[in-house]
């Protein structure tokens, strides 16, 4: 009676193995076939000195930076899928001076919308919150306990060029916040 049960817990162990074997061949399948049929731009780490510039203005919306938006959108979402899997975290911004770009543009999802920003502008904020922040660009440094504001106003041009206006609260501040810093040659590691 012992034996059988071991035997029927050996075959249970090998089973689910060999389920989570084919659930990960099927997720590398797919992050390697998202990849190839995606731009996924190559991170900057720190300390690249390019990180530290203050990007530039973005003059004109066309369609260089139309790409750099749909290419930086496919790189979040890459990473997001890896991040997941790998380390159980999600990626929610990306900034263009982390893809190599000294723009004042990033991409972030906000209650599952995804959002382009270009000339971002906080004109209003107040309160604290203590945010919990890993960055794209400081993979060895780990997540972070950093004070942003608990409420922030943001102006920025979409795309289509049109003025939009954004309030965010707590982890959204946070994160809008954080992606900022980074157009300003700011990291968390600052605080």
């Amino acid at each position: 009676m012992v034996e059988s049960l071991s035997l029927l817990r050996k075959k249970e162990i090998l089973t689910i193995g060999l389920y989570a074997a084919a659930i990960a061949i099927v997720l590398v399948s797919f992050l390697h076939f998202y990849k190839r049929s995606n731009t996924v731009l190559r991170i900057v780490e720190h300390p690249n000195a390019s990180l530290r510039q203050v990007a530039g203005l973005v003059d004109r919306i066309d369609h260089s930076i139309i790409s750099l938006s749909n290419n930086m959108i496919a790189t979040l979402q890459y990473l997001a899928m890896l991040d997941f899997f790998s380390k159980g975290s999600l990626p929610k911004g990306l900034a263009a001076p982390q893809v190599g770009v000294s723009k004042r543009l990033f991409v972030c999802g906000i209650n599952g919308d995804m959002k382009v920003m270009i000339n971002p502008r906080i004109i209003k904020r107040g309160g604290t919150y203590l945010s919990h922040e890993g960055c794209l660009s400081l993979q060895s440094e780990g997540k972070r306990v950093v004070q942003r504001s608990a409420y922030i106003k943001l102006r920025y041009k979409d795309l289509e060029n049109t003025d939009r206006i954004l309030v965010a609260r707590d982890r959204h501040a946070a994160l809008l916040e954080h992606e900022i810093d980074h157009l300003n040659g700011i990291f968390n590691i600052d605080y």
